[in-house]
């Protein structure tokens, strides 16, 4: 005679009718994470650890302070879409943080984002403008009109030293050219002033050039506006560095950091990359242009994926200067910024028609089997998520207009469920091992680390060969009670409350379709229906 056996507990799959689905999968599957095999409870959220501070809806959270272990110090966050990199300098000790998305790109470090209660409380714009005005040069001294004269061009940059840190700005425009004879000297003057808004100048450097190659000869306060140059050529020093720089673009988005010192971000339809180790320089001779406009930026090892409202394209290489672009055969575009996200060495994120999954060994939609187009955009409107990896899972959040809440999809097993928190912010701290969120009402929480939440896990239709009546049904499980719901052709049955590991009597009813429905927040390791004791205790 038939029996009716789960013992291992799978997640949803929309696209397929419920009949055909495996025999673990679910037509229903919240706030239980399958992904091991059995049926357990998704844990909530934990307490409120803090409110932050912003008047308005978290949209970016960030934990600053990346060397102290601690869960509450200290929180940046915006009521925008802001991208926030610690900086790859050597020996810092401030930790220096850029960001795009808050205005124009921006810099800080402990004591100014730590100025006041509301983080960051002050920062610097990521970059200073070059100098507008050419200096100006007169020779002092005799001449020697016996000797060769050397032909000289000067040039000068602003300087920010701050914070164990500097910034250089481009070059101002070549000056004049002076002959210079053995024994003169040369008066460089009218340096201009220094920026103003938010930009800090500390010091100048003086360039001059003598066979086009500007070499620096000395540095000197940004207060002073006037500099008399004897420095013989043997004692000149480094070539000018900053020949090419530029700040960059004042709507420069979605900074990220990748290997060997770089960073990237995007403008329109450019993908801009800074000089290593340089934030502040943005060579205009870096600038990929492509097809589509950017929406967001991934990184996959060394692999920059970008990901636009066309095709994805891959960026690789070593250097700005050498990088090759890949453009896609795979139309999938990017629908939500917030929902990219790199992790398990590849780049996931929200497409039309599903979620898709950018990796060396393979790219594709990786919900293909499990929702087709109209589902996928009914469910979750997908240009709504944000997400966010933890323990190699891709943890999102959704509003479609009529529900807000989420869902969580293993990259390992393929699993996908549905949970019922929904968050508008969210960080995942590599160094705390956690995922953080914050909420509608600027609460900020831990995921994972609550009670656990009570689940709903609905079986596959079982279609019988003919008219079955099972007698008798089981649940495994580590705790009691739970509940149970039994279904007949569509119709709930049976509602009991299981006390235990016993065998219980089902009511005398008939069906061809059947399908189980367990609730509560016990860890269920298998359930079974049987038309006899034996049968079920035959298993």
């Amino acid at each position: 005679m038939p029996t009716i056996t789960v013992k291992s507990f799978g997640g949803i799959s929309p696209r397929t009718p419920p009949r055909y689905l495996d025999q673990g999968q679910a037509q229903v599957a919240l706030n239980c994470p399958v992904f091991t095999g059995h049926l357990a409870p998704l844990p909530d959220v934990s307490a409120s650890l803090l409110t932050l501070p912003k008047f308005g809806t978290p949209q970016t959270i960030y934990r600053f302070g990346q060397d102290v272990v601690s869960d509450t110090d200290y929180w940046f966050h915006w009521t925008k879409d802001v991208d926030v990199c610690r900086g790859q300098i050597a020996g810092d000790t401030s930790e220096w943080t850029f960001y795009t998305g808050d205005g124009g790109p921006k810099a800080t470090y402990a004591a100014l984002a730590l100025a006041g209660s509301d983080y960051p409380a002050a920062a610097r714009p990521l970059g200073l403008p070059a100098p507008g005005d050419p200096a100006a040069v007169s020779v002092t001294g005799t001449a020697d009109p016996s000797q060769i004269p050397e032909t000289r061009v000067y040039t000068w940059t602003w300087v920010n030293k701050e914070s164990g840190f500097e910034f250089e700005s481009a070059p101002a425009p070549a000056s004049d050219s002076v002959d210079v004879y053995p024994g003169q000297s040369v008066s460089v003057s009218s340096l201009g002033t220094a920026p103003g808004g938010d930009y800090v100048v500390t010091h100048r450097r003086i360039y001059r050039a003598v066979g086009g190659i500007y070499l620096f000869v000395t540095e000197i306060p940004a207060t002073s506006t006037s500099f008399t140059d004897t420095v013989d050529a043997d004692a000149l020093g480094e070539q000018l560095p900053s020949m090419n720089w530029s700040e960059p673009p004042s709507t420069l988005q979605g900074l990220i950091n990748l290997p060997n010192g770089m960073m990237a971000g995007f403008d329109g339809r450019d993908v801009y990359f800074c000089e290593p180790y340089r934030p502040y320089a943005w060579p205009e001779m870096y600038i990929q242009s492509l097809d589509y406009p950017v929406v967001g930026l991934g990184r996959m090892d060394t692999t920059l994926a970008v990901l636009t409202t066309g095709v994805p394209y891959l960026i690789q290489g070593t250097h700005p200067d050498s990088m090759a672009v890949v453009k896609s055969d795979l139309e999938q575009a990017c629908v939500s910024k917030r929902s990219i996200v790199s992790f398990g060495g590849s780049v996931v994120y929200a497409a039309p028609d599903g979620l898709m999954r950018l990796s060396p060994s393979g790219s594709g939609i990786i919900t293909e089997a499990l929702f087709d187009y109209k589902q996928w955009q009914a469910y979750f409107a997908p240009e709504t998520i944000h997400a966010y990896a933890h323990d190699n899972k891709y943890v999102a959040f959704y509003d479609n207009g009529t529900a807000q809440g989420g869902f969580i999809y293993d990259l390992k097993t393929g699993q996908f469920i549905l949970h019922d928190i929904y968050a508008t912010a969210g960080f995942q701290d590599v160094q705390r091992d956690k995922l953080f969120l914050a909420f509608a009402d600027s609460s900020l929480s831990v995921w994972y680390e609550g009670a656990p939440k009570p689940y709903i896990w609905r079986s596959k239709v079982f279609t019988m060969p003919q008219v079955t009546g099972f007698s008798c049904a089981q649940v495994e499980a580590e705790t009691y009670p739970l509940t149970l719901e039994v279904f007949a052709d569509g119709q709930l049955i049976y509602t009991h409350e299981v006390p235990s590991r016993n065998p219980f009597r089902l009511p005398a009813k008939v069906g061809r379709d059947w399908e189980v429905q367990i609730s509560g927040t016990s860890q269920v390791f298998s359930v079974a229906l049987a038309t006899s004791m034996t049968e079920l205790a035959s298993g």
